[in-house]
């Protein structure tokens, strides 16, 4: 089926592999709701369904009593995963730029995000509140997935420390190369800048320019250059 398909659907949905699977896809409850008073979809409608994992299919929205129905109108579709998964590393900022971040990069088609503790982070995460904090950022980037469209759901990784997985990635900083198609695995630091460790850590410098960025604007410029690589 062509892709497109998705673009031209009224809604889209993550559900569960079973649920993509059956006869019909049950929604009640936050999804329900949603689709029902928010986008308001009539009897007959297209939603898109995926598992996150890469298979999809177009639905009819089928609606009565306290459920909403979505009937299968197509096979399930399998969509290759990218060739080379993109992975962005960054020092979480403050307040609620770390959510519009993980929103946008989202949107923009990154595949993994790895929430980093820099040596200059303002922001900690306590191991008691981790599990929480991620599933409220897993929250905005299934739905920044299913505003987009995407098939894949986001990977975002618990806070690690910087040093430790930095030899791994490319880090953005000012008097870097230039960002190169085989550049996968991009790292944003804090707002005070990597430390010199961290710097000799990094497999390599790239650059954004000459400006200094915020780390949610520069997490977004890197995304979008990576990603424009894939066409």
């Amino acid at each position: 089926m062509d892709p497109t398909a998705l673009r031209s659907s009224s809604a889209h949905v993550i559900v569960e592999p079973e649920a993509l699977d059956g006869a019909e896809v049950v929604l009640d409850g936050d999804a329900e709701h949603h689709l029902r008073r928010v986008v308001r979809l009539r009897d007959g409608e297209t939603v898109s369904v995926t598992d996150g994992a890469g298979r999809w299919r177009l639905t009819a929205v089928r609606a009565g009593g306290s459920t909403l129905t979505l009937e299968p109108t197509s096979d399930v579709v399998i969509a290759e995963p990218r060739a080379h998964p993109l992975t962005l590393a960054v020092a979480m900022p403050k307040g609620d730029r770390l959510d519009w971040l993980v929103q946008k990069v989202t949107e923009i088609g990154v595949d993994r995000i790895v929430l980093l503790h820099a040596e200059r982070s303002v922001v900690r995460w306590k191991p008691d509140k981790a599990l929480t904090q991620l599933a409220r950022l897993q929250r905005i980037a299934d739905e920044a997935s299913r505003q987009s469209r995407r098939v894949w759901r986001v990977t975002i990784d618990a806070p690690v420390v910087a040093v430790d997985v930095l030899d791994r990635f490319v880090v953005a900083e000012p008097g870097g190369r230039r960002l190169e198609p085989e550049d996968r695995m991009v790292a944003i630091g804090p707002e005070g800048g990597w430390s010199r460790t961290e710097l000799e850590t990094a497999q390599d410098i790239v650059t954004l320019g000459a400006n200094i960025l915020r780390t949610e604007t520069a997490a977004v410029a890197l995304s979008a250059l990576c990603v424009a690589f894939d066409r």
